[in-house]
């Protein structure tokens, strides 16, 4: 068994990939901050709990299917996570594939500060535009 940072994260992303909002937003602190690359209607920095939930509902509204995150690594320890990965977004027959990079803030097991960094953030922002 990893750290427990470690599973949190993993667990997280089984609840995003499988579309249950609440268990994802559970592993969240209410005062969150995310940081996510890109000059999209999804990018920048959106701060709550709330937000992020809007946030994942404007996507659904306008993706074809939920986003899919496909884990390569998790490395964790007492404070900090990082998620390796490939992500994919499909909306009007296009579809986007993207290296992710998640950095994370980590207080008693609840993501505080995140960062997301994709490594074709022009993709995302044309297929978001």
């Amino acid at each position: 068994m990893g750290h427990p940072n470690e599973e949190l994260m993993r667990r997280a992303t089984d609840a995003l990939n499988a579309g249950d909002m609440e268990t994802f937003l559970g592993f969240h602190a209410d005062d969150v901050v995310v940081h996510v690359t890109g000059r999209n209607a999804f990018s920048g920095d959106i701060k709550g709990k709330e937000e992020v939930a809007a946030l994942f509902q404007r996507q659904m509204q306008v993706l074809d299917s939920p986003p899919q995150f496909e884990l390569h690594d998790v490395l964790a320890n007492d404070d900090h996570g990082v998620i390796l990965g490939r992500q994919r977004f499909s909306r009007g027959g296009r579809d986007v594939e993207t290296n992710s990079t998640v950095v994370l803030h980590i207080r008693d097991g609840k993501a505080t500060e995140l960062w997301v960094l994709s490594s074709d953030p022009y993709a995302e922002d044309e297929l978001f535009s």
